[in-house]
């Protein structure tokens, strides 16, 4: 088969020559390595700005212990490729080169020859192969998620050499590695082999002895608690846990902890181009708070060096650009790449009959809709910045799709009860909310995650215009993170208000589309029979098994043009249906940065596909100036 060759897109191959003063002492008193040894015979080379210079620590907020998501977005999941920070080309990551076949069926990776995890230990074709084979692929671990099949069909391992390995699909998968690119796709290599197989049945035969001290009933739990996960708060407990980031957790996560901390990891794999190891600033500090004015004073103090997430609601704006000069910072500003700032999705999969037969009107959702006055959830809410909008990428996006991004926008109340007294809710109460078919009122809870406080100042606003109205009474269930997530994958949410990113660019699932993943939250019993073959959930429509058969074309081919021509098929089908909405386009958001930490590129996205400023916008080529 003819391959296609790409190779690394940040710099030539080169040697590392220089390191931390820290690193280099240990060095010269036996305890490490020399630099050139540890950093690999081929690291990558990193030109992100200028050549820095060594120490300090970066300092950030999350909000509670369960904002594991900041540090995600601060340290990174580093997986075999990355995008590039021009947020169109995929480059290699931990992997020195891949190539792929025409037909899309087999990609092939060549590593970095003596790369290193954290601890010390060689990254080998051994540690793709656990990773793989031994849990991935393992029905005794977990339900083998999409990202990982073409055509319905898992990915399949060969391992050709110590550095060298090919992933095969027995169909096309074009999009495989923009799946790869995002954090769930570092499952191929999270899991070092030496240290993670002690935990595994197949490579201990006294693994009763550790279950009992960890006091834990299954290998799962066990594996799960020591080698945790790329996208859960497990992943920051265990601090002997070898990872390939460039920091390695000092200070677990855990409850009752007010702060995570990171050193820099001695066996890093990149280096600047005058050969200096990264990262330059040895430590990363995370402080934990409990609600968000108290980061965000935080944040006007000059507590925090880079900080966009959880500080960065319109409402903050203003306070935050008033104190710049106090707190010894600039404003930064994080953009959108498509999607809307508020995507609310009823639960089409409602347990209650007679919710579940309101909801799946088609009237209902479009009443909902146009009985919005997104306007003034604009000017009061995101204080005038922002253009109505529904879903998808924006109008300079090639995947643009006019009809699902602007219908159902205007605001035309007097339509909208026509659509609801249509439906048979003819009746009220004494406090004028409208009556279901079995005598009790609308009254529905939308979940919103604690962690948006736009999304709960823009729902403030869409609520008594609802209930006043449109006699459609909603309360919000503002919940953490967990809480919200279990409810919404067991379908026992009313409607949920939450972001809504949509690129469609290859890597993301396109939830708002059709049911795939835990995003699609108006669909969750759809979503579980699509992942597990018919085993779980509810077996969906016709009008969604058709846009799932051609959601598995759409990678089937090479061809962009083709690929664009599919997706919008999907796009027509989803804005006839209407199954959720939204409110105004994602727009621009504002941070902090520390006027003297350098090298902090402009231009930054922040979206699940794009796990800003870690993996793309490379914070370990930061520094401080001198």
């Amino acid at each position: 088969m003819t391959a296609v060759s790409v190779l690394t897109a940040t710099g030539a191959l080169a040697q590392a020559t220089g390191e931390a003063p820290e690193l280099a002492e240990l060095v010269a008193q036996g305890a490490l390595p020399p630099v050139e040894d540890r950093a690999s015979l081929q690291p990558e080379v990193i030109n992100y700005g200028e050549v820095g210079t060594y120490g300090g620590k970066i300092r950030f907020g999350m909000r509670g212990v369960s904002d594991e998501g900041t540090l995600r977005q601060a340290v990174g999941t580093n997986g075999l490729v990355r995008w590039h920070h021009n947020l169109s080309d995929l480059v290699p990551n931990v992997i020195r080169e891949y190539s792929v076949s025409e037909d899309a069926r087999e990609f092939t990776f060549n590593m970095r020859e003596g790369m290193k995890w954290s601890d010390g230990h060689d990254f080998t074709t051994e540690d793709i192969a656990f990773s793989i084979n031994d849990l991935l692929l393992n029905p005794e671990w977990e339900e083998i998620s999409t990202r990982y099949k073409s055509g319905g069909e898992p990915l399949s391992l060969e391992v050709v050499d110590e550095y060298t390995f090919i992933i095969r699909f027995e169909h096309p998968n074009g999009g495989f590695l923009g799946q790869m690119a995002r954090e769930e796709g570092a499952r191929l290599n999270h899991y070092s082999a030496h240290y993670c197989s002690q935990f595994h049945p197949d490579y201990n035969d006294d693994l009763d002895a550790l279950l009992a001290e960890e006091d834990v009933e299954s290998w799962q739990d066990l594996m799960y608690r020591k080698c945790g996960d790329v996208r859960d708060e497990v992943r920051w407990i265990n601090t002997e846990r070898p990872v390939l980031d460039p920091w390695v957790l000092a200070t677990p996560l855990r409850g009752g902890t007010t702060t995570v901390l990171f050193e820099r990891n001695p066996y890093f794999w990149q280096v600047d181009e005058a050969g200096n190891q990264l990262p330059y600033i040895g430590d990363m500090e995370a402080t934990i708070y409990q609600d968000a004015e108290a980061m965000l004073i935080a944040a006007i103090s000059g507590d925090f060096d880079f900080q966009y997430r959880r500080i960065d609601a319109p409402g903050n704006r203003p306070v935050l650009a008033e104190n710049r000069e106090a707190g010894d910072y600039q404003l930064y500003e994080v953009t959108a790449a498509g999607g809307s700032y508020n995507w609310i999705q009823p639960n089409l999969n409602h347990k209650d009959p007679v919710i579940h037969a309101l909801f799946n009107e088609r009237d209902f959702r479009i009443a909902l809709s146009i009985g919005t006055d997104r306007q003034e959830v604009i000017d009061t809410a995101l204080l005038g910045v922002g253009i109505p909008w529904q879903t998808g990428p924006f109008e300079d996006s090639p995947l643009h799709h006019e009809k699902i991004s602007t219908q159902h926008l205007e605001y035309d109340p007097d339509r909208a009860n026509e659509l609801l007294d249509g439906l048979g809710l003819t009746e009220r109460d004494d406090n004028g909310i409208r009556l279901l078919s079995d005598g009790r009122p609308a009254e529905f809870l939308i979940d919103i995650r604690n962690g948006h406080p736009h999304i709960i100042d823009m729902m403030t606003i869409v609520k008594p215009q609802w209930e006043e109205v449109l006699g459609i009474q909603i309360n919000l269930n503002v919940v953490d993170r967990s809480v919200h997530r279990q409810r919404s994958r067991q379908g026992d949410h009313d409607m949920t208000a939450d972001s809504g990113n949509a690129t469609w660019l290859p890597g993301q699932l396109p939830s708002a589309l059709l049911p795939i993943d835990s995003s699609s939250r108006h669909a969750p019993l759809w979503t579980a029979w699509y992942e597990t073959d018919g085993q779980d959930g509810i077996e969906p429509p016709e009008h969604v098994m058709e846009r799932y058969r051609i959601w598995e074309t759409i990678y089937a081919t090479a061809d962009p043009e083709e690929q664009i021509r599919r997706y919008h098929q999907l796009a027509d089908i989803a804005a006839e249906q209407f199954e959720a909405f939204g409110i105004a386009q994602n727009a621009s958001t504002y941070g902090v940065r520390k006027n003297d930490l350098m090298n902090v590129m402009e231009g930054m996205k922040s979206t699940g596909q794009f796990p800003s400023p870690a993996n793309v916008f490379m914070p370990q080529a930061w520094f401080w100036a001198e």
